[in-house]
């Protein structure tokens, strides 16, 4: 049932998740202090111009790239995960069990890595991008 889920919304999640990352690229440009021609970047000065943006500092920032790296690579994995297929392997009934529990747990460690590089490489991005606009330090 899960899988079957999993299966039918994940790329339709992953559409609204690139749609969500556009937007908030695009946020992000618009908020950013380099809009204003008599913006001097010196190292302490970033963060938003827009008054009503003055409370939301670098934690709130990065947490929220974190938030969107998470959703994105978790999305992500999935939709590899849906095209994965397993390999068969012929071997004898004794070991039969004890090799599927070994394999599942090694397909899941498999699954958790590439979640992990492409959240770290997800967030990285967007940490870059952040820096870029100078909305953090």
């Amino acid at each position: 049932m899960f899988f079957r889920l999993v299966r039918r919304f994940s790329t339709a999640s992953l559409l609204f998740h690139l749609l969500l990352l556009g937007a908030s690229g695009i946020f992000v440009y618009q908020v950013s202090p380099l809009r204003d021609p008599t913006f001097q970047p010196e190292s302490v000065n970033a963060g938003s111009r827009i008054p009503w943006l003055q409370g939301v500092n670098d934690e709130h920032w990065l947490l929220g790239a974190a938030i969107l790296a998470a959703l994105l690579a978790t999305n992500l994995t999935l939709v590899l995960w849906q095209w994965y297929s397993p390999r068969t392997v012929n071997i004898t009934a004794y070991w039969q069990q004890l090799s599927r529990q070994i394999i599942q747990l090694m397909v899941f460690i498999y699954w958790v890595g590439i979640w992990g590089v492409l959240f770290g490489a997800l967030w990285f991005l967007f940490l870059l991008y952040l820096l870029q606009q100078w909305l953090v330090d």
